[in-house]
């Protein structure tokens, strides 16, 4: 899967045609000004019956998220809208729909997070912030902290998805434009340097990452904390389990030819099956089969 399939992209969604048959999903570009900092924004928006509920789980992509919506974490209705930023995420993400909302929000590239935060990226790891804590609030006179107070308002105002996505593109790009011009620079190099460890499937270790790069280990762990919010070894991993994952689900539910997973395995650069296994069960919490069967439900 290149960096450019992003209409496509599929991976790491459980059961994403049983998630398309309660959803409207949509992705939109990122647009210039975000460009290497934002991968895509992405839309939802749900009308479920009264008792029909849909719980989706996703196995995150190794970056941020910057939403706004009118579900919170408890699959409760936030009525308004509220916005949140969330770091890179560890385990499955799970969300429980009922009734009607929307969610609209940009994915950041796997670097570009730091970027949209007052402090290192790593602040935002495993959690979720308000936009007072990841986009700052009013409490100071600078644009950047205007953007917090605003974006919000301004998108809620919207009536579809597509308006709302250009109403929070147009916040973020002002976010950016208060950056300093070489932080901004530096985050869009860590975002490809990271695309290594997702396009290129020789890179298995830190090490190679960071030669690729022209890092030293060291360095490179730093400005992965600044920028992405987790380590490159986790990065690394964490793709090598999405592709896992995909494969599987292509093969079993999407009827695709299955090469077994101890081939899975050497694809992925691991030394033998039981690590892509073990690996699997850390980031997913299930076995490799256990995935298929939700899949399959």
């Amino acid at each position: 899967m290149s960096r450019g399939d992003k209409n496509s992209d599929m991976r790491g969604i459980v059961n994403p045609d049983e998630m398309l048959r309660f959803v409207d999903f949509d992705r939109l570009p990122a647009g210039d000004a975000l460009e290497g900092l934002v991968e895509w924004f992405w839309t939802v928006s749900w009308d479920l019956p009264e008792g029909v509920v849909h719980d989706q789980e996703v196995l995150n992509h190794p970056a941020g998220n910057i939403s706004i919506g009118t579900l919170d974490d408890s699959g409760e209705r936030l009525d308004p809208a509220q916005g949140r930023v969330y770091g890179v995420q560890q385990g499955l993400s799970q969300r429980r729909l009922t009734g009607a909302g929307w969610t609209v929000a940009a994915r950041t590239t796997v670097g570009g997070l730091g970027v949209f935060l007052d402090g290192p990226a790593r602040k935002a790891a495993d959690s979720q912030l308000s936009f007072a804590d990841g986009l700052p609030g009013s409490t100071g006179a600078s644009a950047h902290g205007a953007v917090a107070d605003t974006a919000v308002a301004e998108v809620v105002l919207h009536q579809t998805n597509a308006d709302r996505v250009a109403a929070l593109r147009r916040h973020l790009e002002a976010v950016v434009a208060t950056r300093d011009a070489a932080m901004v620079e530096e985050a869009r190099r860590i975002a490809d340097v990271a695309a290594l460890a997702e396009t290129d499937r020789s890179v298995c270790r830190v090490e190679q990452l960071a030669e690729a790069a022209g890092y030293s280990v060291r360095s490179l762990q730093r400005l992965f904390d600044q920028h992405v919010g987790q380590s490159p070894a986790f990065i690394i991993r964490r793709w090598r389990i999405i592709e896992a994952a995909e494969a599987a689900r292509l093969a079993f539910v999407d009827g695709e030819r299955w090469r077994g997973w101890a081939a899975v395995a050497d694809e992925l650069g691991y030394s033998d099956q039981a690590h892509l296994v073990r690996d699997f069960r850390r980031h997913l919490g299930v076995t490799p089969a256990a995935y298929v069967a939700r899949n399959r439900s």
